[in-house]
């Protein structure tokens, strides 16, 4: 489709990119595909791992096949996971990657140096680093000044110069926004050499640079906190005109572009819908404000094409503008697509258009004709935090798009290929909040809620596109989702920000009745039981009360069970002791309460252990012993407790070393197993009995926010945008080998990863 593609940053206008064949053997580029989509997480992998990563990555771009290959290659002898890869979406899967890599700066800005793409970053002491974004070779360039940030790089008289902020603090290494003195210094970034003289800017840390050609001079132009635009030669390291104002906070974004012959600033405040076109040396407007946004600025990108100076602007408000920086006009429609912030855009050339590349918070990327408004490409995915920044350069002389996301991670892919030539199935979407399975007219569906608001329906057996749920217009809460049956009929039950609790017949898709109203008191926690032979809704409350409601006859079964703490009940969990439903409730102030729901009557003191507010409950029994299995978030050690005695039952459960978002509880071989899901990307499981870890951690290559049992001990498990099915793993061989707490399966293996028994590795 595109033959020719200039180079984005630091780019000679003359110089062509060519795109080159795609592999011949397409087993040999699948492979390569999943190597590369999954390479961060495997170099912190065994070789089980690895096995187990990739074949749910081969399973996330619909390669069966390749996925068994990749389980079936874990090292014989070694012990499993006690699941398998079923099924997984690809929501997130693109088979245009070209490498995945991490970049651990703050301020990573993305530059060319001598002729190759690299994230520029500081460390610790000063010292600026770069890393190429195609080959993952990290170097240190030069020293700076103790505690140096990168401001950004621009190209300024042939040459890129990276410049740093250097903040003034007091001794006890404070600062203030509108406090502290800055200063920045030019860098050459091929060399390391200083340039110039540095710019000294009081009380007005710089955040944000770009550079221009005025009256034979190369001129920076800064943007910062204090919510001015200054305009310098680097050479003296002395302003060229007075700082400018006009911006409702900190200064978001600078460009620079030539109107009529005259350079301009284009700039963005923190707080405005519109964007100031301003004389770059007399600091007096250049043209009236771009308006037409309805939320504030992000990012500004410049370019001309057409014969015309051109401004393309990205905003919170979902979209992207062209703009006619000539005559303040937009051109055209707004540019749509990205169903969230739009925060980082860039230009390029491509076969003789003008392109526009856009980033968001939907973790996207988009490609766009500016003077068609066209997207032109499938949108780049497998990021699953915000996109910070974007630019285009070559691999193997072919085109290629870069990101880097929030959390440092730098994706790169190819800009002129397919997004998927396998059958991956769509995932859930991104932000997903809560998760629940039913069985509805003999199949077995799952339920998917969403942080927008949107609540799907997928068949298990079958995942394809969801079918949307009708009713919510708020975001679903997290642990917000039951099911209960009343009257033969299968209900779903959504707990919203909004206070209300919804209700929905999973047969019909079909509102069912007026929502459970908890406005007064705002929902928190949401569970149902079965007691006396009634189908009860148990609510927790923001306020620390629990409401009961009677499903079938939609009214409250008494006045609200006050807890005795106010900060808010977070989890509900039930169960049947001896004839008797107890109740089992996590709270912010951290505690485990436990009652009895007939006499609404506290059972002994609150429990005490977790040192975060306790956010997850659920209920089991362990050798004829109620329990309750709680987990904190941040507190990665989930704790057993006796319902019968009210004390915690064995040591916590040891494993996880980041925050825990899920907790379920199910069964294997006849044995009770908490199961738990994290931001350490894993999911992990314990046998009750013994507290002792069941054989291996699943990996995963995003952070796990949902753990379902299903029917026949499979597990459901959602991880960023994606949802994945895994069956029971045949555990003939060894069906009671544990993983003792002392025993850690997340070393990192000597071998490279890939290696061993698993299949062929790319290379490069």
């Amino acid at each position: 489709m595109w033959t020719d593609m200039v180079f984005l940053v630091g780019a000679d206008p003359g110089e062509v990119l060519r795109t080159a064949p795609p592999p011949a053997d397409e087993d040999e580029r699948r492979t390569a595909t999943v190597y590369r989509s999954v390479a961060r997480r495997l170099s912190g992998a065994d070789g089980v791992g690895r096995a187990q990563l990739l074949s749910l990555e081969a399973a996330r771009f619909g390669w069966p096949g390749l996925a068994a290959r990749f389980a079936s290659a874990a090292p014989p002898g070694e012990p499993t996971a006690p699941w398998r890869v079923g099924w997984a979406t690809g929501r997130l899967a693109d088979e245009r990657i070209v490498r995945v890599m991490r970049c651990d700066g703050v301020h990573a800005v993305l530059a060319v140096r001598n002729g190759r793409l690299v994230a520029v970053d500081t460390g610790p002491f000063g010292e600026v680093r770069a890393l190429d974004v195609l080959d993952g070779t990290s170097m240190d360039l030069f020293k700076a000044p103790q505690d140096a940030r990168v401001v950004g790089s621009v190209e300024a008289g042939g040459r890129v110069l990276v410049l740093t902020g250097h903040e003034a603090r007091d001794r006890h290494w404070n600062t203030d926004r509108q406090g502290p003195d800055d200063t920045v210094r030019a860098w050459d970034l091929s060399t390391g050499e200083p340039v110039g003289e540095p710019l000294a800017v009081a009380h007005g840390r710089l955040t944000t640079v770009a550079s221009a050609r005025a009256d034979g001079r190369t001129l920076l132009v800064g943007g910062g906190w204090d919510g001015l635009v200054r305009v310098w030669d680097p050479a003296t390291g002395r302003e060229v005109a007075e700082p400018a104002g006009g911006h409702q906070g900190w200064v978001t974004a600078v460009a620079t572009a030539r109107v009529a012959g005259r350079p301009v600033a284009v700039t963005a405040g923190e707080h405005d819908h519109h964007v100031l076109v301003r004389d770059l040396l007399s600091g007096r407007p250049a043209g009236r404000p771009l308006t037409g946004h309805s939320a504030p600025v992000l990012a500004v990108a410049t370019t001309h094409a057409d014969g015309r100076a051109l401004a393309v602007t990205a905003s919170e408000d979902h979209t992207a503008r062209v703009w006619d920086l000539a005559t303040g006009e937009q051109l055209g429609a707004p540019l749509t697509g990205h169903g969230h912030r739009v925060s980082a855009v860039t230009t390029a050339r491509v076969d003789g258009r003008t392109l526009a590349v856009t980033g968001g918070w939907d973790h996207t990327l988009r490609v766009w004709d500016l003077l068609t408004g066209a997207q032109l490409a499938d949108a780049f995915t497998g990021h699953d935090q915000p996109v910070r920044g974007v630019a285009v350069t070559t691999s193997d002389a072919r085109p290629v798009v870069v990101a880097r996301a929030s959390d440092g991670l730098l994706r790169t892919w190819h800009l002129t290929e397919d997004r998927h030539g396998g059958d991956a199935a769509d995932g859930p979407g991104r932000e997903t909040a809560s998760l629940t399975t039913a069985t509805v007219g003999g199949r077995r569906v799952v339920a998917t809620g969403r942080y927008d608001g949107t609540v799907g329906l997928w068949d298990l057996a079958r995942p394809r596109t969801p079918q949307p749920l009708p009713g919510h217009t708020g975001p679903v809460l997290a642990g917000g989702m039951a099911t209960a049956v009343v009257d033969g009929r299968t209900l779903l039950l959504t707990a919203g920000r909004d206070g209300l609790v919804r209700i929905a017949d999973l047969e019909t898709r079909e509102t069912f009745g007026a929502p459970l109203d908890c406005r007064d008191a705002e929902a928190a926690a949401l569970a149902t039981v079965v007691a006396d032979g009634r189908t009860l809704v148990l609510v927790g409350t923001r306020t620390g009360t629990i409401r009961i409601w009677d499903l079938a006859a939609r009214q409250e079964t008494g006045p609200p069970l006050a807890t005795g703490d106010d900060r808010g009940v977070r989890a509900v969990g039930a169960i049947s002791v001896d004839g008797r439903t107890i109740l089992a409730t996590g709270h912010a102030d951290r505690t485990v309460r436990i009652w009895d729901l007939a006499d609404r009557a506290s059972l002994g003191r609150p429990l005490q252990g977790h040192t975060r507010a306790v956010e997850r409950v659920a209920t089991a029994r362990v050798d004829g012993t109620p329990v309750a299995v709680t987990t904190a978030g941040y507190d990665p050690n989930p704790r057993v407790w006796d319902l019968t005695t009210g004390r915690e039952r064995g040591e916590p459960l040891h494993g996880h070393r980041r925050r825990i978002a899920d907790l379920a509880v199910t069964t294997l071989d006849d044995r009770a197993v908490a199961v738990t899901g994290g931001d350490d990307a894993t999911v992990r499981a314990w046998d009750l009995h013994t507290h002792t870890r069941i054989r291996r951690a699943l990996r995963f290559p995003y952070r796990v926010h949902s753990v379902t049992p299903v029917d026949g001990g499979a597990l459901l498990v959602g991880f960023a945008d994606e949802l994945a099915l895994l069956p029971r793993a045949d555990l003939s061989d060894a069906p009671h080998q544990l993983m003792h707490p002392g025993d850690d399966d997340d070393a990192v293996s000597g071998e490279p990863a890939g290696a061993g028994h698993l299949p062929w590795v790319p290379h490069g």
